[in-house]
């Protein structure tokens, strides 16, 4: 790159941030007054940047007026489509997002970039005077999600992240009934990602030269130089560390986010974990077969994954499982369930102490319909922009979640358990351990001093 990402112009400004109660509600449905339009642009243009645009789009009180993506296609694709959508001016569309960190018009930004990619254009945005929504997970690294709240903290801009199950009314009601004791002593979570893609998986793809209409070198960004590879890119890019961290990151983060709010921890104190490339034959880096276990003090969290069988878990494909002493919750985005446990008699205890009584359980059955929360979770953020209060999944929440999923990975590549002081974000007596929570960008593409 010819410009470095010193350049001038990123001034920050402060605000004030309100704090907002565990359980509150988000703000919805509030059309803002047109002295209160917000202006927002869009980072990364992509398929799930234009998942999110479905529901930006829908804003009476939102303006996109700008656009960029390293793929010129996706940049004028969406411009044209916001314009549409709109009935509105064409938005500036570009290769470079610094471009609209400038404009003194924009309020906020959208970023929904591969996940290497979160950390720099979010902190150039708060010191630029922007708030931010970013997609999951927070980044790339531990030391990147650190430096992005400590962005925040110094500027006073609001980051909202995109775990969006938060702001669904049926995650936050199983939330409230593990916490509230119903289903007793809540000792074990599953959560699970399962599907059949075995044996050729995205199959081989080799290096070729990257299409004209791309800017590759800027898409690679702080991640090592590479030969363009249709598997390393668009979409598939999340199966390789270089720029992401596998199934463990792309939903794992979704999971473990809820285990986090429900068990109201800040992380785990250990983790291990085992897998590999073991059923499919394309060139990934990342585990296509994973098993995670998380120590916390009053429970065990595990993590499975896999790509080469989709039998389903409970008739979900997908979900979390809390398990208490009186009952279970099976959640999922479609829903979740309580389901009473029975107690048992035990053949060996009956020949031991003879027929005795066994309390009962008086947990009854109970469900609820769901979904997955964006459309509250896009208008609590366009609602954040004016009252200033933090947003339902702020930065400091995600990034706690996000770092599950980096513990679980490095925990894979280490091959032992690790011990972790959730306070310092640093593993205990390892620095092999701890050298694998940030790594050192490429040239030209530091994170900016904050």
């Amino acid at each position: 790159m010819s410009e470095q990402f010193t350049r001038r112009g990123f001034v920050g400004t402060a605000g004030a941030v309100g704090a907002a109660a565990a359980f509150a509600a988000p703000a919805i449905g509030r059309a803002s007054a047109p002295s209160e339009r917000k202006r927002l642009g869009i980072i990364g243009a992509g398929s799930r940047g234009n998942q999110l645009l479905t529901d930006f789009l829908k804003q009476d009180d939102v303006d996109l007026v700008a656009v960029a993506d390293v793929d010129d296609r996706h940049a004028g694709e969406t411009a044209d489509r916001i314009q549409k959508t709109k009935n509105s001016e064409r938005p500036h569309a570009s290769r470079d997002f610094r471009a609209m960190l400038d404009r003194k018009d924009l309020d906020a930004v959208i970023i929904a970039t591969p996940d290497h990619w979160h950390a720099l254009p979010t902190i150039h945005a708060v010191l630029a005077g922007k708030d931010v929504y970013v997609e999951k997970p927070v980044a790339h690294n531990v030391a990147e999600g650190r430096a992005m709240i400590e962005a925040g903290e110094k500027t006073g801009r609001i980051i909202a992240v995109g775990t969006q199950q938060r702001s669904s009314n049926h995650f936050r009601e199983a939330v409230e009934v593990v916490r509230s004791g119903k289903l007793g002593k809540v000792f074990w979570v599953q959560t699970w990602n399962f599907e059949n893609i075995s044996p050729v998986g995205m199959g081989p793809s080799p290096d070729t030269a990257a299409p004209g209409y791309v800017d590759y070198d800027r898409w690679l960004g702080p991640a090592p130089k590479r030969p363009f590879n249709l598997n390393r890119f668009h979409l598939l890019f999340r199966w390789y560390f270089d720029y992401a961290g596998g199934m463990m990151s792309d939903w794992g983060v979704h999971l473990n986010d809820i285990v986090l709010w429900a068990l109201d921890a800040k992380g785990p104190d250990s983790v291990y974990a085992t897998g590999g490339v073991e059923t499919t034959e394309d060139d990934r880096d990342t585990p296509d077969t994973l098993q995670v276990v998380y120590e916390f003090p009053a429970a065990t969290l595990t993590y499975s994954m896999r790509k080469g069988n989709g039998y389903k878990f409970n008739g979900h494909d997908y979900g979390i499982l809390f398990c208490g002493t009186d009952g279970s919750l099976l959640l999922d985005r479609s829903g979740f369930e309580v389901i009473p446990d029975q107690i048992a008699k035990p053949y060996g205890f009956r020949l031991v102490h003879g027929d005795r009584d066994v309390r009962k359980i008086t947990l009854e059955p109970s469900s609820m319909k769901g979904d997955d929360g964006q459309p509250t979770h896009v208008r609590n953020f366009v609602d954040c922009l004016a009252s200033r209060e933090k947003p339902t999944s702020s930065i400091e929440i995600a990034h706690r979640s996000t770092n599950t999923c980096h513990l679980g990975n490095i925990a894979y590549k280490v091959g032992r358990k690790l011990n972790w002081d959730v306070e310092a974000e640093r593993f205990k007596d390892d620095p092999e351990a701890d050298a694998l929570l940030s790594r050192e960008p490429r040239a030209g593409y530091e994170l900016p001093t904050v």
